[in-house]
């Protein structure tokens, strides 16, 4: 798979190293910074441009148009903007995955072709979230704008719906059950299926519901 990486800083970086241990990546890096392309040029093997990748006749003479994944990791938004814009419109490139190091600018880059966009004070905040969580679950993944939460919910030992069955529980109309994990791997929700304790529940749905099923799931008393 051709790889076009833009920036090289702290996650480019990691990405490189990431997509450097597959044989089947070839990876194209474009960097400003010139110890940073030293840097990488001493660790991984790929090819690497001391240049501007917010520029379209930059990424032209990176071969823009034959890369199939053009990831946009550099710490200023709006190169990674320019960049994920002409990935998209210019060069066609199908696959673009894009660094949003402001929330305010994760809309912007998914309007200018980002097929995902990644920011890293979403997932840190996310991190604190399920380190504080009051109800004992943990979130996955939560998209603001749809306000949409996938989380997951440790039935404990003394929880009232122990043996009961899935389709006895009496859910919110806009939650469901995506999966239960077990110590021997998942089953699919089932309406005979049975919960029991240490069951790892997936639930998805708008944030007030998944928060609402989890504290059905963990309650101790008779519903």
């Amino acid at each position: 798979m051709r790889t076009l990486i833009v920036g090289a800083g702290r996650i480019g970086m990691h990405l490189i190293g990431y997509l450097s241990s597959s044989d089947e990546n070839q990876l194209t890096v474009i960097e400003k910074k010139g110890e940073r392309c030293k840097d990488v040029a001493d660790k991984y093997d790929a090819i690497i441009l001391n240049e501007d990748g917010s520029k379209l006749d930059i990424l032209k003479k990176a071969d823009a148009s034959q890369a199939d994944l053009l990831l946009a990791a550099t710490d200023d938004d709006r190169a990674n903007l320019a960049a994920t814009r002409a990935a998209k419109k210019e060069f066609g490139i199908p696959r673009v995955i894009a660094v949003a190091n402001s929330p305010k600018n994760k809309e912007r880059l998914m309007q200018a072709g980002a097929d995902v966009v990644i920011c890293p004070v979403d997932l840190a905040l996310r991190d604190f979230e399920n380190v504080l969580s009051k109800d004992h679950s943990i979130t996955l993944m939560y998209r603001s704008a749809e306000n949409l939460r996938v989380a997951e919910a440790i039935i404990p030992l003394n929880a009232s719906l122990i043996g009961k069955k899935i389709h006895e529980i009496q859910l919110p109309e806009k939650c469901r059950v995506g999966l239960v994990c077990r110590e021997n791997g998942f089953v699919f929700p089932e309406p005979e299926l049975e919960l029991k304790s240490g069951d790892k529940v997936l639930l998805l749905g708008d944030a007030p519901s998944v928060a609402r099923t989890v504290e059905l799931l963990r309650s101790s008393e008779s519903a």
